[in-house]
């Protein structure tokens, strides 16, 4: 089964790719996407499709920031009716509440969530893909677009901390300067917008209770339709808190505002429980943080809760086959390998 996401997640992408040198039509015919996505914006289409083809634009064109380049032109309209609830919330911190919330309803394949500490608020963005991978182009763009969000709502007065990424800096970082506007770190151990929590209560100007309330509730009847799908939810925990080190069972089922035994009960339905959520997600975020040359061996195993180097190469051993330092040299061989191709070399591409 498919994650899907409405066809508005790739609004301009016709022009950006021309921009880049790109034919869009075929780079629509690679990814095994209808030339009608870029007319709708309402079909609904593969998040892993889109993923793909966005990383491939990417590596086709030599444009590091085509995610960039994509949220750029993006406009609350691009949300559908989630951008009409969150117009309509008090304040920016429930207008994220809801983008969280109801994120699944226009892009299943992105997943946000709120870690409020207080002084310090994060906003995870993270994606929900079938397949493993460095979706580097897809997070800088959902990034981009959520800060793009906060901005507008409050007629560009929202300025964040900075923004964090686990990925490495790329060579230029003119379009993310120009597009992000603020602090930009790499190879951080989450990527995230980082803000002040007092920043987050701001007002949105002229927003409407009444209107608000009728939204609300057509979105809640769409939400109902959807099955509720407690392992997305658990993934969402596990991947926030693996980073910081807090990751166990109890605790990801505290997030939840459940006992361990109900959540895994809630799981077994799904052929999955909490441990094996966590080592699917460690599975994950390993692939991420070693496709980031910059790190080193024990920094991995510390992000991802071993006590060792060497007990993270006795469990990657045991996930890949292989050693994550042997994983790591192929995956930079075979990314140097793959660099920028001519347009002659881009006709022989004809599938996923």
């Amino acid at each position: 089964m498919h994650t899907l996401t409405r066809s508005a997640s790739l609004s301009d992408y016709e022009h950006v790719a021309r921009s880049a040198g790109l034919d869009p039509f075929r780079m629509l015919r690679m990814a095994k996407l209808p030339a009608s996505v870029l007319d709708d914006p309402n079909l609904m289409i593969s998040a892993e499709s889109v993923g793909w083809l966005l990383e491939e634009s990417a590596r086709l064109s030599g444009q590091e920031a085509f995610g960039l380049l994509l949220a750029e032109t993006r406009s609350l309209a691009n949300l559908g009716m989630l951008a009409l609830l969150i117009r309509e919330e008090p304040t920016l911190r429930a207008a994220v509440q809801s983008c969280v919330r109801y994120m699944r309803l226009h892009n299943a394949g992105v997943q946000l969530l709120l870690d409020d500490a207080g002084d310090v608020v994060l906003l995870h963005v993270g994606v929900n893909m079938q397949r493993h991978g460095v979706w580097r182009q897809t997070i800088e763009m959902s990034t981009a677009i959520q800060l793009r969000t906060l901005r507008m709502l409050t007629h560009n007065t929202f300025r964040p901390v900075r923004v964090s990424f686990t990925h490495e800096r790329p060579a230029s970082l003119d379009v993310h300067r120009r597009v992000l506007g603020t602090d930009i770190v790499f190879s951080q151990e989450c990527n995230s917008i980082v803000c002040r929590g007092c920043d987050l209560d701001m007002p949105i100007p002229a927003a409407d209770p009444t209107l608000h309330r009728e939204v609300k509730r057509w979105l809640d009847m769409q939400m109902a339709n959807l099955r509720d799908e407690p392992a997305q939810r658990a993934r969402q925990i596990v991947r926030m808190l693996l980073p910081s080190g807090l990751c166990s069972v109890d605790r990801v089922a505290q997030h939840l505002g459940m006992h361990r035994r109900t959540l895994n009960r809630h799981l077994a339905p799904e052929g999955e429980s909490v441990t094996t959520i966590i080592n699917a997600v460690r599975a994950e975020l390993a692939e991420e943080y070693l496709a980031n040359s910059k790190r080193k061996l024990y920094e991995v195993a510390e992000l991802l809760g071993f006590s060792s180097a060497g007990d993270f190469s006795r469990w990657f051993r045991g996930q890949f086959g292989k050693a994550p330092s042997d994983w790591a040299a192929r995956y930079r061989e075979s990314k140097a390998a793959a660099g920028p191709i001519s347009h002659k070399q881009e006709g022989r591409f004809e599938g996923v």
